[in-house]
C-alpha cells in the first residue's frame, strides 16, 4: 500500500491523489512496488528486505544516491492476544528531496496531534519517525506496567498457571523492548556523529539529542520492569505453594471432622437406629441424633484447631 505526505506549516499532512510529497509510506509493498524501489530508486534489494523483516537491527549504510536506516519500532497491539508486545523494523530511506519509508504493515507513523514542529526537512522527518517509534515505546511500557500490577494482585491468591504465563509473556515482550531501544540508542549516537554527513540542522540536532534523553529512558524501564517482573514469577511459586497448602489445610480439617460423624452413622444405619429408638417418638430421636452429631462435629473442629494453631495463638 502506497502513501504521499507533505510537510505544510511543520505538519504531515496527505497529498492530493497523483501529486508527488516529500513523505512516501509503502506499507507491505507488493512485487511491483517493491521492483520498482529497487530498480527505479536504486534501493539495494538485500537493505529492503531489512527493513520488512522483524528481526533485522537497527542501522545506517550510506548509498550513492541515499541513506539507508533500519530502525525499530513497536508492532500495534493484538487484541486476541493482550499481553503480546512485539516489535518491528522500518526503513527510512533519504534522497536530497523526498525520504521513502518502508514498513512490513500498515500502521500509523505520524501522529498529528501531539507531533512536535520541529523537522522541517528531510532528514528531519526521520527524526520524527524516531520520535514517534519512541514515543510509541514509552506508551507501551507504560501498559506493560499496569498489566504487571494487575497480575501481581491476582497472584496472592492464585493456584493456577495463568497469571505465570502472563508473566513469561509480558518478559518475552519486555525482552524484545529492551534489545530494540538499545539498537534505536546506538543508531541515535550514530547519527548525531554522521550529523554533518545527513544534513541535521542546528534545532534538529537538539532534537535529536531530546530523542536521545527519551529512548534512553525507555530502555531503563525496560531494564527495571524486566526485572520486576522476573522477582514476581519467582514469588509465584512460593504463593501458589503456599495458597495450596492453606486449601488443603482446610480439606484436611473437613476429613477430620466429618470421620467420626461418618463411623456412628455407618455402625448405627438406619435400621438399628430405629431398633434402639423403637420406645421414643422418631422426631425426637432423630432430633436428639442431630444435636449429638453437632456437637461430636464441634468438639472434633475445636480440637483440630487448637492443634493445628500456633504457640503464641494457644496461650491466648
Amino acid at each position: 500500500m502506497f502513501k504521499c505526505y507533505d510537510l505544510v506549516d511543520g505538519r504531515v499532512t496527505r497529498c492530493p491523489d497523483g501529486q508527488p510529497g516529500m513523505i512516501q509510506v509503502y506499507s507491505a509493498p507488493t512485487d511491483e512496488e517493491r521492483f520498482y524501489l529497487i530498480e527505479q530508486c536504486g534501493i539495494d534489494e538485500h537493505t529492503l528486505n531489512s527493513a520488512l523483516d522483524e528481526d533485522e537491527i537497527s542501522r545506517i549504510e550510506y548509498e550513492q544516491n541515499h541513506v539507508a536506516i533500519i530502525m525499530k519500532r513497536p508492532r500495534d497491539i493484538q487484541v486476541e492476544r493482550r499481553m503480546a508486545f512485539r516489535v518491528s523494523s522500518l526503513g527510512a530511506f533519504l534522497f536530497k528531496d523526498r525520504i521513502i519509508v518502508v514498513q512490513s504493515e500498515v500502521t500509523s507513523l505520524f501522529k498529528h496531534g501531539r507531533m512536535p514542529l520541529r523537522g522541517n526537512s528531510v532528514p528531519g522527518v526521520l527524526l520524527r519517525l524516531l520520535y514517534h517509534a519512541t514515543q510509541h515505546f514509552l506508551q507501551h511500557l507504560r501498559l506493560i506496567h499496569n498489566i504487571s500490577d494487575e497480575i501481581e494482585k491476582k497472584i496472592e491468591y492464585a493456584v493456577t498457571n495463568k497469571s505465570l504465563v502472563n508473566v513469561f509473556s509480558l518478559k518475552k515482550s519486555l525482552t524484545y523492548y529492551e534489545s530494540a531501544t538499545s539498537a534505536n540508542q546506538l543508531l541515535l549516537g550514530k547519527l548525531r556523529d554522521d550529523a554533518g554527513r545527513i544534513g541535521f540542522r542546528q534545532e534538529e540536532l537538539e532534537f535529536l539529542e531530546d530523542i536521545g534523553i527519551e529512548n534512553k529512558q525507555c530502555d531503563n524501564l525496560a531494564k527495571i520492569y524486566a526485572e520486576t517482573l522476573e522477582d514476581m514469577s519467582e514469588a509465584r511459586s512460593s504463593v501458589a505453594s503456599n495458597n495450596l497448602a492453606v486449601i488443603m489445610k482446610y480439606l484436611a480439617v473437613i476429613n477430620i471432622v466429618f470421620l467420626p460423624l461418618t463411623v456412628i452413622t455407618g455402625l448405627g444405619g438406619m435400621s438399628e437406629f430405629t431398633m434402639m429408638t423403637s420406645g421414643i417418638w422418631w422426631p425426637h430421636a432423630y432430633s436428639a441424633l442431630v444435636v449429638v452429631l453437632v456437637i461430636i462435629g464441634f468438639v472434633t473442629y475445636r480440637l483440630v484447631h487448637d492443634i493445628g494453631a500456633p504457640r503464641n495463638s494457644r496461650k491466648r
